[in-house]
């Protein structure tokens, strides 16, 4: 839309010239000075390429002896060749306690033997983030499962962020849930499990919402990527339910609520494990923002079978359950580009999918649009300056 400009008076060429034309010389000192000491700060900054892994289900077979996939270390190899900048790990490490009592190990070796598989990722100085799957919160028993909780919490606490929810004694989340920013994406780890007691179904089916809801609108950047261990919507259609909230009305009511605050806070990629294949779904939430689901649940676990009869409203982008691996996003200013890294384990050679996911980036705020903004906050300012001067 174009305003004329009035016919008399002063006809400054730009906007910015408006805001400076009237006033006192101090006072267009003043506002010049800010806009040229804030700009810089709101000008969004160009950044090379990067790169981030995403993997999970990393588990070994019933019959294991370790607790991990014997495929683990080709797939930490290709890992660490690529370099990426950091791994997310969507959960299900190790077995925990399916191992149909065959193998008598502990969960802290478990977790031991899963770094050292890891190891050419961790000798190469990248990060890896974790969040918890249902195996890591299998024990038997109550005492197990606290104790598969702690060991857990031993191994990998050390090297998650701290500021994840506390909502004081019981109900401290530090170690388990976080949240961090990388360049220009910042990334929400939920652990699925902290309210499981095994009695309570609703306690089985729930999530610290409000602490999510709350970082999600305090972030800003192009790119929100949240991460927890299993679907929230079915792209493989197991025949069973493996979604994480459940199916019954209250549920839903979970469900819909999460996916919509990831699309009304610009999260557009949920990456998650559990099912034992690869798969991309897009849903819509209640507002059309189209959410990818990355199910990266083919990191050497025993797979699943891909099946076609998905959820409601899924558009299955993608499947394969017959290749272990992992997804490997490139980031950019526009664009983040998900490739799909194939092992065949007959030769341990590795081919990459011809689908490839392509997420747009949010654009950040202008510098334009910030600076005009606050410009525009001290026109009142300006009038009243004025009218002093004249009076």
């Amino acid at each position: 839309m174009t305003v004329s400009p009035p016919k008399s008076g002063p006809q400054p060429s730009t906007l910015f010239g408006k805001f400076v034309t009237g006033g006192t010389p101090k006072l267009r000192s003043v506002i010049l000075l800010v806009g040229v000491l804030t700009a810089p700060w709101f000008v969004p900054r160009a950044r090379g390429d990067w790169t981030f892994a995403i993997m999970g289900d990393t588990r070994g077979p019933h019959h294991t002896t370790t607790g991990v996939s014997p495929d683990l270390i080709t797939i930490a190899t290709k890992i660490a060749q690529l370099h990426p900048d950091f791994v997310l790990h969507c959960g299900d490490l190790c077995n925990g306690d399916d191992t149909n009592g065959l193998t008598a190990l502990t969960y802290a070796q478990q977790f031991v033997n899963w770094k050292a598989a890891m190891s050419p990722v961790i000798a190469s100085n990248i990060p890896i983030y974790t969040v918890r799957g249902n195996h890591e919160d299998n024990g038997e028993t109550p005492e197990a499962q606290a104790q598969l909780k702690q060991d857990y919490y031993n191994a990998f606490a050390a090297y998650m962020p701290t500021n994840g929810p506390n909502n004081g004694a019981g109900d401290d989340q530090r170690g388990y849930t976080y949240s961090f920013a990388h360049n220009n994406a910042t990334f929400f780890a939920v652990d699925q499990y902290f309210y499981n007691n095994k009695v309570s179904e609703p306690g089985n089916h729930t999530i610290d919402q409000a602490w999510l809801d709350q970082q999600l609108q305090a972030a800003n950047t192009p790119y929100k990527i949240v991460m927890a261990h299993e679907p929230v919507y079915m792209t493989t259609g197991q025949p069973h339910d493996e979604h994480f909230f459940g199916t019954d009305t209250d549920a839903e009511t979970r469900r819909t609520n999460f996916w919509n605050s990831l699309g009304n806070n610009g999260a557009l990629l949920y990456a998650c494990g559990h099912v034992h294949n690869l798969s991309v779904g897009l849903i819509n939430d209640n507002n059309s923002n189209g959410i990818y689901q990355l199910t990266s649940g083919n990191g050497g676990a025993p797979f699943e079978l891909v099946e076609t009869n998905t959820d409601a409203g899924v558009s299955t982008l993608f499947t394969n359950g017959s290749n272990y691996g992992f997804a490997l996003a490139t980031v950019s200013d526009t664009a983040m580009t998900i490739q799909y890294y194939l092992l065949n384990t007959n030769d341990s050679s590795w081919t990459t999918a011809s689908y490839t996911t392509a997420i747009e980036a949010i654009p950040e705020p202008s510098s334009f649009l910030l600076l005009a903004t606050g410009m525009l906050c001290l026109i009142p300012l300006a009038r009243k300056r004025r009218a002093r001067t004249v009076s």
